[in-house]
């Protein structure tokens, strides 16, 4: 066989998805090449990225949405390339969201660090870092040529008839098939690597959400609008004064709280007051009016100001990378619930009475009684051993002695406190709802100070650190089934995964101007097409005879929540093909009895993350990153943190830098 030419590049490289992820492997290709020792033959490389959407923003972080939906972490975090993390040399061109906004205040639209930006200029920055580095690319004598196809892949099979992985003379192993944005016919694009950073992806819907729609599409009256990207939820046709069922109070009913209010003309202004009532709302008179309904009944509750990811005064004594190995020494895998919460438990109890002695001593009986009272707890940690349990009644016997009639922190009741509780009527509810928010921005405005956010703090790392080990396989699926998804997920979600605080002030303004309120938990909603309305009731708030649920009827009913991220609920057709013809396979996780259960994401391998087939075959030339990873890791959603190791907080790095090393031939 003869040596290629210049023209005829010995290795083809696929990036199929130009989003967050697909930005941090062509900058970790860069990286590399610019690190070689020795360069690589002139014009062996040609590198193709693949996206319907333009490289870098993607569909999510378009540049030109809605200015009022905004991040869910301040500027100082988020970066799409490995610029001062520790692991990871940078590119030549890497910033972080945070560097590129001092450099380019234009661009940046006067952010500053603590702020929390709006998605559309972190689009920007996307957008800037990815036009720097395919330049960068572009100038390498290596690289013949870098190719952006504005274009859907919706296929992919092996290349050649005798397998997925071509003989080693073989230039090209993989076959994508194209469909062009502009409309022309499809075509078909090799390479020896793909390298799958899809994101977000279309999902079919549930039985009940086709229930809604099917009603929905039987009454004019009806409007149904299922999970969507909060960009691309069309809002103009709700009418003003129309009351709309939002199902789900998250992050996206908080963007949907946004755009039907100062989207519509509305303004906040200041009142001055406390934390909770620092601001009212000024209608314009084209609002509709927001029922809300999730199945804590509670939105998720405001982040601490605070000027770091984790509040700098939070320290792990217990739940550390030292206990967790000798664990996994005397256990193997891990278990959340029995290895794993005891010790997390006890750090944030420790934290949130550090704090309180710290900041309000007198409650603990002054200051000595408080510095005591810590010490002894910390004392009755260390002797009921750092894998036992404390209960909550020997913690209640110890405070009571210090604080009688305080009640021992119970931080798993928190995120859901109205457990139980049965509510007369919709106006008590509101009131208990209220009430629970506005002390939320009371602590969350004393940052620090608070012991409340502090131990909230103390979760938050707690769950950073059991990411880790997750993507390290050290927890069992069983665990991972029953614990992380079953309760601890949730617990940390609504706690420490919410808004800014001002989002939460806002719907406390929008309450109290009798445009928002909330139904209780475990809202049933049901369809009556015939009469024209969504109905929706909570089992624990009575109507004013306190006999019958308190019912809400509206013509609208919006899912306030994205389309989920399971590859067996995905509606593109690339992920339907490869999982019909079994190039890729759903992973599985193993539940106590022993049965397999589906998991969210594709089955892979460990890092570097090659696809499995279903036939359990690696497929040695493709690669996965990003949300279709959530079968080996957790919270794969969320950006790499800028400075952060790339071992632990942003190893979403580490698995863009390894699947550059496997593209390039390492």
């Amino acid at each position: 066989m003869s040596p290629p030419s210049i023209s005829e590049p010995t290795r083809a490289i696929a990036v199929v998805g130009a989003g967050p992820r697909g930005v941090m492997v062509l900058d970790r290709l860069l990286a590399r090449l610019e690190a070689a020792s020795e360069p690589r033959p002139t014009g062996s490389l040609a590198v193709h990225v693949v996206d319907p959407f333009p490289p870098g923003p993607g569909r999510v972080w378009r540049p030109d949405q809605d200015p009022l939906l905004l991040m869910n972490t301040p500027a100082f975090f988020p970066t799409a390339c490995a610029a001062d993390n520790p692991g990871l040399a940078p590119s030549s061109v890497s910033l972080s969201f945070d560097q590129w906004r001092l450099a380019r205040p234009d661009r940046a639209a006067g952010l500053e660090r603590t702020d929390y930006p709006p998605r559309a200029v972190y689009g920007r920055y996307l957008e800037d870092v990815v036009a720097a580095v395919l330049d960068a690319l572009r100038a390498r004598p290596e690289v013949v040529a870098v190719t952006v196809h504005a274009a859907q892949a919706v296929a992919l099979r092996a290349a050649y008839e005798g397998g997925p992985v071509a003989a080693p003379e073989s230039p090209s192993a993989w076959r994508l098939t194209l469909r062009p944005v502009d409309g022309t016919p499809p075509r078909e694009l090799q390479a020896d690597v793909v390298v799958l950073c899809l994101g977000h992806q279309d999902a079919e819907p549930s039985a009940a959400q086709r229930r809604l729609g099917e009603a929905a599409d039987a009454s004019p009256a009806l409007h149904y609008r299922g999970p969507h990207l909060p960009a691309e939820l069309d809002v103009d046709g709700i009418a003003p004064g129309a009351t709309v069922l939002v199902r789900g109070m998250g992050l996206n009913a908080f963007d949907l709280q946004a755009r039907l209010s100062e989207g519509r003309g509305g303004r906040f202004e200041p009142t001055g007051g406390e934390p909770g009532r620092a601001l009212r709302y000024v209608p314009s008179g084209r609002e509709p009016v927001l029922h809300l309904l999730s199945r804590r009944g509670l939105p998720y509750l405001p982040k601490a100001a605070v000027d770091a990811f984790v509040p700098r005064g939070v320290r792990m004594s217990y739940l550390t990378d030292t206990e967790a190995e000798a664990l996994v020494a005397r256990h193997g895998q891990l278990d959340l619930a029995e290895h794993l919460w005891p010790l997390l438990h006890r750090d944030v109890v420790r934290a949130y009475y550090a704090t309180l002695a710290r900041v309000h001593p007198e409650r603990l009986g002054g200051p000595a009684d408080a510095g005591r009272f810590v010490r002894e707890l910390v004392g009755m940690f260390e002797s009921a051993g750092r894998g036992a349990p404390v209960t909550a009644r020997h913690g209640q016997e110890l405070l009571h002695a210090f604080a009688p009639g305080m009640r021992f922190l119970d931080i798993r009741s928190w995120a859901a406190p109205f457990q139980g509780a049965v509510f007369d009527d919709a106006a008590a509810y509101q009131e208990a709802v209220a009430g629970v928010l506005e002390q939320a921005c009371g602590e969350a405005a004393a940052g620090e100070d608070s012991p409340f956010m502090q131990a909230v703090g103390t979760l938050h790392a707690g769950r950073l650190r059991i990411k880790a080990w997750i993507a390290q396989g050290l927890l069992t699926d069983a665990s991972r089934i029953r614990d992380v998804q079953g309760w601890f997920e949730p617990l940390v979600e609504g706690l420490a995964s919410g808004p800014p605080l001002v989002r939460v002030e806002q719907m406390l303004a929008l309450h109290r101007a009798g445009l928002l309120s909330w139904a209780g938990p475990g809202p049933q909603v049901e369809a009556d097409a015939e009469a024209g309305v969504f109905r929706a009731r909570s089992p624990q708030v009575g109507a004013d005879d306190a006999v019958a649920p308190a019912v809400t009827e509206a013509a609208w009913l919006v899912e306030a929540m994205m389309p989920p991220s399971r590859v067996e609920a995905a509606a593109t057709p690339l992920v339907r093909q490869m999982l019909a013809d079994g190039v890729a396979a759903v992973g599985r996780w193993e539940d106590e009895d022993g049965a397999l259960r589906s998991s969210s994401g594709f089955d892979v391998t460990a890092r570097p993350h090659r696809l499995r087939g279903a036939d359990g075959t690696v497929r040695e030339g493709v690669l996965v990153l990003g949300l279709q990873l959530s079968g080996v890791q957790w919270g794969t959603a969320i950006a790499a943190e800028a400075g952060a190791d790339v071992r632990d907080r942003a190893l979403f790095l580490a698995d863009a830098d390894a699947a550059a090393r496997v593209a390039l031939g390492g």
